[in-house]
């Protein structure tokens, strides 16, 4: 009888223990398959920055210019051409460019639906209400095969409150989350890649109207020279001084000087028309627009130091926010594959009366949970996984060759500059020689010393080095806005043009003692 007690008494406990193994093993469980959830961490592969961006040192000592060591570079560089006209239509830019315009409801956008994924984290409440006006129909005695007998009318009070959660047991909520984060942040890189491409567009369409219309005044010049030169040359023909050959080729030379001239005004008209487009206006909109002379080549150019380009370069950000997306996509692919578990309550009022509505015995109410976890989908969850870490792998090396493109970019735009700096001095020292030569052979021509073939050949020497001069002193402006997109560069909003160039308050400027390019 005793060890029938002890049975008796034994088994409740011995059911006890069991549940609690049970409890234990699901834990347990769950706690195993949010281990196996785990994707990539999303980290940005290791590239070490080289020393220098060339094999060779870049020497910008025998020009104007100066290359500035920094850290971190102020972002309103076009600040350094001192010319309020290029401030003011890069200002306007900035506000009315469409391109730039769309890049900022892209962000938008991304913003809202990360403010929508957020809320996958908490319930969600409805509250349903209604009220309706109805008749029912009662059946007869054979059950309604022969007729049926109309009804009362009723009204019908319906009121409900719903409340639904799905517990994110395996982090699928938090992982979209962090992917419209990640989203958020590759958007705001390439809204700022728009600004810096804003700027270096508004800044070439002025550089090279300048230097068509430099190029047009000095076409202007060379042909009023011509016209002048072929005068002379026709006056001593009809005096039997000089012969038909030499007034055909003067005439055939004022003639090609005066076609360059048409071109020079179609190059200033494309360019004001580029610039109207940039700044979200009509073609038909005069623009003035600033001389070569208005523009002012940077003595200083502030150059980032190659370990910290990455965090200037919008495209590097870009690519780095990318692998940040990649990463979330994937562990939501993983969290996939395991149950998603929901919460659901319903509490309300059904009453044919008013007054009964708000009675206790009207209320209804419902609560429930519920588990859907995939048993067979013929693979297609792991297919979908396996994709997933295929892409982070693919914006992983988008992300090292995106890094190596930039030093690239900014190698080539120093040794551009560098190569620019110096055949514009070479240029210079050209045109200011042949113009000597030019006067000294017109002198001699007119004192009878020499022929007119040494005058048209000094001539010929003279439009070519003028021609070589005003393009290389409009690309070395160019060289210097090339370098700076390559660094990165872009639009603070909240920065006041002036004229004198100043870095922001909140962006430090370190030199670098002993860098090199």
């Amino acid at each position: 009888m005793a060890r029938k007690n002890a049975a008796v008494w034994q088994g409740p406990g011995t059911r006890r223990r069991g549940r609690g193994v049970y409890r234990l093993l699901g834990t347990g469980l769950l706690m195993a398959l949010a281990g196996c959830a785990v994707g990539p961490r999303g980290q940005v592969p290791t590239m070490a920055s080289p020393s220098t961006y060339n094999a060779h040192r870049v020497d910008l000592s025998p020009g104007q210019q100066k290359i500035q060591w920094t850290r971190q570079q102020a972002r309103s560089w076009w600040l350094l051409f001192h010319s309020q006209q290029l401030n003011g239509y890069i200002r306007k830019a900035m506000q009315a460019n469409p391109d730039l315009q769309a890049a900022q409801a892209a962000l938008a956008r991304q913003q809202s639906l990360l403010v929508a994924s957020q809320g996958g984290l908490y319930p969600q409440v409805a509250a349903n209400a209604g009220i309706s006006r109805e008749r029912a129909l009662r059946t007869g005695t054979d059950g309604g095969q022969r007729y049926r007998i109309p009804g009362n009318l009723y009204s019908l009070f319906l009121g409900t409150l719903d409340i639904r959660y799905n517990p994110d047991v395996f982090g699928r909520q938090k992982d979209l989350i962090h992917a419209a984060r990640a989203r958020v942040a590759v958007t705001t890189a390439h809204l700022h890649q728009s600004e810096v491409f804003l700027a270096a567009a508004v800044s070439r369409a002025i550089i090279r109207a300048a230097a068509a219309r430099a190029q047009w005044h000095s076409a202007r010049q060379i042909a009023a020279a011509d016209g002048h030169l072929l005068k002379l040359l026709q006056q001593e023909y009809q005096l039997g001084y000089q012969n038909l050959q030499s007034v055909e080729q003067q005439a055939a030379m004022t003639a090609a000087a005066r076609a360059r001239i048409a071109p020079l005004e179609a190059e200033q008209a494309a360019a004001r028309h580029a610039l109207a487009a940039l700044i979200g206006q009509t073609p038909n909109t005069p623009l003035p627009m600033p001389t070569l002379k208005d523009l002012h080549l940077p003595a200083q150019l502030p150059t980032i130091i190659p370990s910290a380009l990455a965090e200037n370069r919008p495209d590097i950000q870009a690519a780095t926010a990318e692998i940040k997306v990649a990463a979330a996509q994937a562990d939501v692919a993983t969290a996939n594959l395991y149950p998603q578990f929901n919460i659901s309550a319903d509490i309300g009022k059904a009453a044919m009366t008013g007054a009964l509505f708000f009675n206790p015995v009207s209320t209804l109410w419902s609560l429930g949970a519920g588990l859907a976890a995939p048993i067979y989908q013929g693979g297609s969850l792991h297919a979908q996984r396996r994709a997933a870490l295929d892409q982070y792998r693919l914006v992983s090396d988008q992300y090292r060759a995106t890094v190596l493109d930039a030093f690239r970019q900014v190698a080539d735009a120093l040794r551009t500059l560098q190569s620019a700096d110096t055949a514009f001095i070479q240029q210079k020292r050209a045109q200011q020689a042949s113009a000597r030569a030019l006067q000294l052979a017109e002198a001699r021509y007119r004192d009878g010393a020499t022929d007119y073939a040494t005058v048209l050949n000094a001539e010929i020497a003279y439009q070519q080095d003028s021609v070589a001069a005003i393009n290389g002193r409009s690309q070395r402006y160019l060289d210097s806005v090339a370098l700076f997109v390559a660094l990165g560069d872009g639009w603070q909003p909240d920065h006041r043009d002036s004229n004198a160039p100043s870095p922001s308050p909140t962006t430090a400027v370190e030199h670098t003692a002993g860098a090199s390019a």
